[in-house]
């Protein structure tokens, strides 16, 4: 398949609204309707900060000073995705459902943590400068604010989002209809299941599980063995020098994962690709870094969590404060307040 074929196929999905990738899925009588919610919604929330900042104006301030770009882009990004979801336009006076209404969770990196992806790999995102201090300070006002949005925020010590986000696939798996993770990141396209979507705000482009391999050439469950060996950049995983995307593609689709090409090494020497002989060399002689590579790749989907996010339920009542201290303006916050409100204690109890 041409490569404008593969870009075509991807824009008719990137003409999908936020709104209709959260169209819930029909129950049938064979699958009942789910304990905790219709759709869950894990918000990589590292990327839109980054994404925020590096758009933002440096010179916002709130009035002590303290530079507000990030935490105001990203409070964008969080309305965008409530309004999504929750369709403030048609349903306006509706209450989400305490067992069904959308769950929507924002994951972190840890912070001052160092990886468990490090321990084994120093120079594992080494390539990266430090993040600027002036975004770092931010980062703690935009978790108070997801919070205040009525979203729950984790993160995991030692691990990255991802691995909180592919943990929380893990345990939703069969107890929600759909999960939709939210993301500029591939790697997370291994954790997606049948009914699932990935949406990469920043490129406005969803995939649902069926198209992941017309994009990026394998399926979902291939993802972490075809960066392992095609190598990543931009995470400084090295791969295998000399075989890139579409050649690692090319020996999975033959042999399935990693470990059936390792365990088929005489057959790729008859491949029908140019070079066959030459890939079966670096594969013997680079067989350490890929399997280093391979153990960077994988995301975790088993951290001890213990909680299980429950449903949205709407905004606190501290939002609007925080907005306004974060200097967002006026109109914004009235399109908050068109969010449902969650209920107090007192309501609660009652």
């Amino acid at each position: 398949q041409s490569r404008r074929a593969r870009w075509r196929g991807t824009h008719r999905l990137s003409a999908l609204s936020p709104a209709e990738m959260s169209a819930p899925i029909p129950s049938t009588p064979s699958e009942p309707y789910p304990p905790i919610s219709s759709r869950a919604w894990l918000v990589d929330s590292h990327a839109h900060i980054w994404r925020a900042w590096h758009g933002a104006d440096k010179t916002l301030v709130d009035g002590t000073g303290q530079p507000v770009g990030a935490v105001q882009g990203f409070a964008d990004a969080l309305l965008t995705l409530l309004e999504s979801v929750f369709d403030t336009n048609m349903r306006p006076a509706v209450q989400p459902h305490p067992r069904t209404g959308p769950m929507i969770v924002c994951t972190f990196d840890a912070p001052c943590s160092r990886t468990f992806r490090q321990s084994i790999y120093p120079d594992y995102k080494g390539h990266r400068p430090p993040a600027p201090l002036e975004l770092t300070a931010q980062l703690p006002r935009c978790r108070a604010l997801a919070e205040a949005a009525g979203l729950y925020a984790i993160d995991h010590p030692g691990y990255e989002a991802d691995d909180v986000i592919g943990t929380l696939v893990a345990q939703l798996r069969g107890r929600t209809r759909a999960i939709t993770i939210i993301t500029g990141d591939k790697d997370l396209a291994q954790l997606l299941g049948p009914d699932d979507r990935w949406f990469n705000p920043m490129r406005q482009m969803v995939l649902a599980y069926g198209d992941v391999e017309r994009h990026f050439g394998v399926k979902p469950q291939q993802i972490a063995d075809w960066l392992a060996l095609a190598g990543d950049t931009a995470d400084n995983i090295p791969g295998v020098p000399g075989i890139g995307p579409r050649i690692a593609g090319n020996l999975l689709k033959k042999h399935g994962t990693l470990d059936g090409i390792y365990a088929n090494l005489a057959a790729v020497y008859g491949m029908k690709f140019r070079g066959a002989p030459r890939v079966q060399k670096l594969l013997i002689e680079h067989e350490p870094a890929v399997r280093l590579s391979r153990q960077l790749t994988g995301i975790v989907c088993d951290l001890p969590l213990h909680t299980l996010p429950e449903p949205w339920l709407g905004i606190r009542p501290q939002l609007p404060e925080l907005l306004r201290a974060a200097g967002v303006d006026e109109y914004r916050i009235a399109r908050w307040q068109r969010l449902p409100c969650a209920p107090s204690r007192q309501d609660s109890a009652a």
